[in-house]
Parts: structure tokens; sequence; C-alpha cells
């Protein structure tokens, strides 16, 4: 599949308070950005490994509360969307102080919570926030080279006793490939949301894109994407973004394996 013709996305970021979002006009955004078709998200109701992994990435401030989906690969390691840690009118990651990981969210039951200590990038990573920045809004628009590069990792304050989730190592990807995508979408806020039997629809030629039908919500940002292997869900890939109505996108974790295995800081 060409990325060419597929100039303008929506970037699944929430940027503000979901009271503030929930007070906009229905006519004012599309109430049902990374849904295709008819919802397939069901609650998740397994819990242990690997699902204990999967929490909230949570930046909080004294204006805003902003809120993604990530998953834990080391005790004090974490894989998310490289967009939810930045700040979209500075152009820069927010304080470290600032950012959290709390596993396995379940109400007001959790299995660890950590701030983040460093972040790593890819080597190459550029941040291109949305051309206008609108906190109202579900879902931002973006180009598509905005998602070329969208992954950190968030080496965290302290190990977490949870088990980290298995990586797909060695995966070749195929079209029909079967996945599971779970988060915390912003409309189920504080318990994981799962599609099972979604499935990879094709990879790009230019950029590591992996086109999928998983349905997503805002807040979804940075949340795994399965394999079963012998019967092990591994983990995949993230959920970055989508095309409204047609496929999301997803970034292989594996085009970086060196974020999966640095945990030390500078």
């Amino acid at each position: 599949m060409s990325s060419a013709p597929m100039n303008r996305i929506l970037l699944f970021l929430l940027i503000s308070a979901a009271a503030l979002l929930a007070a906009q006009p229905a006519y004012a955004q599309d109430l049902r950005p990374g849904i295709i078709g008819k919802d397939d998200r069901v609650l998740l109701q397994a819990s242990g490994p690997p699902w204990d992994a999967i929490g909230q990435v949570n930046v909080a401030g004294f204006d805003r509360v902003d809120g993604c989906t990530g998953t834990l690969v080391a005790p004090n390691l974490v894989i998310t969307a490289g967009h939810c840690i930045m700040n979209p009118w500075k152009k820069i990651p927010y304080p470290l102080q600032e950012i959290h990981f709390i596993a396995g969210v379940r109400g007001d039951a959790i299995k660890g919570h950590a701030k983040a200590l460093c972040l790593h990038f890819p080597k190459d990573y550029r941040y291109i926030p949305p051309d206008k920045v609108l906190p109202s809004m579900l879902a931002q628009k973006v180009t598509i080279g905005s998602f070329a590069t969208d992954i950190v990792a968030i080496v965290l304050d302290r190990k977490l006793a949870v088990a980290p989730a298995p990586l797909a190592d060695g995966l070749t990807p195929r079209p029909d490939l079967p996945l599971i995508h779970v988060a915390y979408p912003v409309d189920h806020r504080f318990m994981p949301w799962s599609h099972r039997g979604c499935h990879l629809l094709a990879t790009d030629a230019e950029m590591p894109f992996w086109y999928n039908d998983c349905d997503t919500y805002p807040g979804s940002s940075g949340g795994p994407l399965f394999v079963e292997t012998d019967g092990t869900p591994r983990l995949a890939a993230i959920m970055v973004g989508g095309i409204p109505q047609k496929t999301n996108i997803a970034l292989p974790i594996a085009t970086w394996p060196e974020l999966t295995q640095n945990t030390k800081c500078p």
C-alpha cells in the first residue's frame, strides 16, 4: 500500500480533559475516530501476563490531564507513541516529573505506578506537531510523515512488580496476520478494552507502517498490537493513528529493537 495519496490523517491524541471533550457539540468533530464500521471493541476480561503490563501513560500538569496507552517491556521500561509525551505547542517533551505510567488499571485498582526518569527516541526521531492544535477535538489532523518515527521508550524511576509483555521477535508481517489491540481509550478511560480478530491489512514500501482494521479510539495512541505465537500473545506493534473509517496505522517495534533493550539513563 502506498502512502503517497494519503496526505492528511488523524492523530489519535487525547490533549485535553475528558470533561472538556464531552462538552463539544457533535457536529464539531468526528465522534468515532479510529472505529472502522461496527465498533468491535469489548471489555478485556483477562488479567495477568501480558495484560497487566498494559497501562495508562498520563501527562499531568496544573492545566491539563493528557492520556495515552503504553506497554511495559521490561520492569522499568515502557513503549508508547512519541507524540504522547510531546508538548505540541513548545515542540519538546513534557517535563519528566509530569509523565506517569500506571500499569494494569482496573477502575480504582492498579498494578503499579512510576514516573519517567528519561526518554529514548529513535535516532532519526522527528516530531511533527499538528498544523493547528485544537484541544476541543478528539483527534488532530497531521501529515502522514508525523508517524514515521512516532515511538518512544520511557525509562521509569523504579521497577514495577509486573511481568513485562513478551516481544514478537523474528516476526514476518503478512496480510491477514491476526492481531489483538488493547488500550485505555477516553470513552472507557479506566478499563482496558480490546479488539480481537482484527488483522494486518498491508505494510508500506516507503514507511514502517502496519495498516490494520483494529478498532481504536483517542487515548489509545501507543496501545499494543499483539500476535499470538504458541498460544502466547506477544507485542508486535503500537497504534499511532489512522485514516478515518478506512484503516488505522501502527508501528512495528522490531524496527527499533534498541528501544526495547535500553533501560539505562545517561
